[in-house]
């Protein structure tokens, strides 16, 4: 079988005495889908804070791509459960947040159309 893209090899996450997550194993190859499924507070959005860099573990190691995991993970992306939506921007202008140019525009059209949401550009998140 060929190399996992991804291993977590015992990984535990502690915030002061309060153990999240204790001796996580887990390998992951090319194509994988996995879910994340356990009760609220259980640790699943701990890991893959943990597997985006967003946080240190506090032992054990994740390797992503033959690369051991100790800052951000500019290889990952990650949706937030909550909104993190901009209310006075529109679709489009969230999208391209931080960026300028008419490219950056062009750029966020062809993202929302890839998604077949290209109509709703310039609306409002509460629309």
């Amino acid at each position: 079988m060929n190399e996992p893209l991804m291993t977590i090899k015992n990984v535990s996450k502690q915030y002061g005495n309060h153990l999240i997550l204790e001796n996580i194993n887990l390998s992951l190859y090319d194509n994988d889908f996995i879910a994340l499924v356990g009760k609220s507070g259980g640790g699943k959005s701990t890991l893959l804070r943990l597997i985006a860099g967003f946080e240190p573990y506090s032992s054990g190691e994740i390797i992503f791509m033959n690369q051991r995991i100790t800052s951000l993970n500019k290889q990952m992306r990650i949706m937030f459960q909550e909104d993190r939506l901009l209310p006075w921007m529109t679709v489009s202008e969230n999208i391209s947040f931080r960026s300028r140019g008419q490219q950056i525009k062009e750029k966020a059209l062809s993202l929302l159309e890839l998604v077949g949401l290209e109509d709703f550009a310039n609306y409002y998140p509460i629309q």
